[in-house]
């Protein structure tokens, strides 16, 4: 960086990194439903502390868990829509199912027979993980709970049971946060103007009314319950329903890409949403509040397979405004039968990925598909224990950490900061064998380096480099590797000051 002087000094620099001296997030009362009000509020500290949830990608499409294989992001889980107006989609439908196999036949196939939540959040918490967020509805509208403003849920339909109750205990009981993933549009819905039913159709690239025509609508909306007005009698009153019923953690909206935000009207969720936990608990609510509105507004910036907050504004979100990655092992979202663990992320590449983001001022929150039963592919399974056992050796280089004063240095190198500006972490992805080269820093004679996993401190030099500016090499005796209970990424703990 150039605004970066020839050395970095061991004394704590005093940068404006939001929230990195500990303060909790404002917790105060009345947010106004106005966008001007709802941007006051902040990302809290337990947020900025985790670093690591799970995206629980699960659904009616999960059934059917298909999508053409591209490159880039796939979305089996814009199926049900697909099957409709994707003609490689329908080709593939009319062979798989019949072409007179409808979106809603796949609902008595929606059994969620495997579906287990208490194994689930153990094991997201055996990952490291520390909080959890469940696809609750998306764009076809079918809710995963027992809502009373649509027939279309899974206790009137499908499994005949809540499939969120179970997850938000799960949650309380291992002392994870819990999230409520919401799409505020959906496809098809039947709306009543001048008493005349009509279609409200949003296609992920518009939103308009047509015709309600029974025969082109017969087996898309069962359960849904026509209203006036889509937002102020659907949308708005069922997410606050969600919210009173399982107090999430988090509000994680999408679906707003093409509908401005004094239409979908979410700073009346999200004021609601605020208030509700104002004196109570900290809670956090994502970016995706209207179109235009992503890497803008909330309290985390939200980013899809790369395509993020810190690469659209590098200087006000990679280190000073909170963000999120979410992307999974493969590049599915949602369950794909095509998925294999020949075409999944490996170990060290997941790692990688998980430090980059982490030093780089994000959270990780990985999507994990499930199938139509509410299985977990064991591909997945082997990722997440193996990102477990990483964590307890190297977990204290991320939970709590913030952003030093550079991200990385060269490809193999990443730093984070303890919350206290105590101690820097770098973390190199390889072994470093016989010394780490830190660069533009340089340590007091009494500051300390060890290696997580090791109790034995390391010995060090301060050096000068080829340009004038001070470098720290630190000697990594080749026996230490056997001892390290860990086989990638390494981490150095400097200690910077008492």
């Amino acid at each position: 960086m150039k605004s970066i002087s020839n050395f970095l000094v061991i004394i704590p620099v005093l940068l404006s990194f939001p929230r990195a001296d500990g303060q909790v997030a404002e917790t105060r009362k009345n947010y106004e439903p106005t966008l001007l009000s709802i941007n006051d509020h902040r990302a809290p500290d337990w947020f900025e502390d985790a670093k690591f949830g799970m995206f629980i990608d699960y659904g009616l499409y999960s059934v059917a868990g298909y999508a053409p294989k591209k490159d880039g992001a796939m979305y089996p889980d814009w199926y049900l829509y697909n099957m409709y107006h994707d003609p490689e989609v329908i080709a593939y439908h009319k062979e798989k199912w019949g072409k007179d196999f409808q979106r809603d036949d796949f609902i008595p196939l929606f059994t969620a027979e495997k579906f287990d939540a208490d194994a689930i959040v153990k094991l997201a918490a055996e990952a490291g993980m520390k909080y959890v967020v469940p696809f609750c509805k998306h764009h076809d509208g079918f809710c995963l709970w027992p809502s009373t403003y649509t027939k279309r849920n899974s206790l009137d339909m499908g499994p005949k049971k809540d499939l969120i109750r179970p997850l938000v205990n799960a949650c309380k009981k291992e002392g994870l946060k819990f999230g409520f993933y919401f799409s505020v549009e959906e496809w098809e819905y039947p709306i009543l103007i001048g008493g005349v039913k009509k279609i409200r159709r949003w296609t992920g690239s518009l939103h308009d009314t047509i015709p309600y025509d029974e025969k082109e609508m017969n087996g898309k909306i069962s359960g849904k319950i026509p209203v006036k007005d889509f937002f102020g009698d659907y949308i708005i009153p069922q997410a606050k329903e969600f919210i009173n019923r399982y107090d999430p953690d988090v509000l994680w909206f999408d679906g707003e890409w093409t509908t401005d935000i004094n239409t979908l009207r979410t700073p009346e969720i999200v004021s609601y949403f605020y208030n509700n936990a104002a004196g109570r608990k900290e809670v956090a609510c994502n970016d995706r509040l209207g179109a235009n509105l992503r890497f803008i507004s909330g309290d985390f910036f939200t980013s899809e397979y790369g395509g993020g907050a810190h690469e659209a504004n590098p200087v006000q979100s990679h280190m000073l405004h909170k963000w999120e990655e979410n992307r999974g092992i493969s590049q599915s979202f949602g369950y794909n039968w095509q998925d294999t663990r020949d075409n999944i992320i490996s170990t060290p590449q997941f790692i990688d990925m998980f430090v980059k983001i982490v030093s780089e001022n994000g959270n990780l929150l990985l999507i994990v598909n499930l199938d139509g039963k509410g299985a977990m592919p064991e591909y997945i399974k082997t990722r997440l224990v193996d990102i477990g056992k990483w964590l307890k050796v190297n977990g204290e280089a991320i939970y709590g950490s913030r952003p030093w004063l550079v991200s990385h240095q060269g490809d193999s190198l990443r730093f984070t900061q303890s919350k206290d500006r105590r101690y820097v972490f770098a973390i190199h992805t390889g072994w470093p064998d016989h010394e780490m080269v830190i660069k533009n820093l340089r340590l007091d004679k009494q500051a300390s380096i060890q290696l997580l996993g090791s109790e034995q401190k390391l010995q060090w030099k301060n050096v000068s480099a080829e340009d004038g500016g001070g470098q720290v090499v630190v000697e990594i005796p080749q026996s230490l590797k056997s001892s390290i209970p860990c086989d990638y990424a390494y981490t150095l703990k400097i200690q910077l000051a008492d």
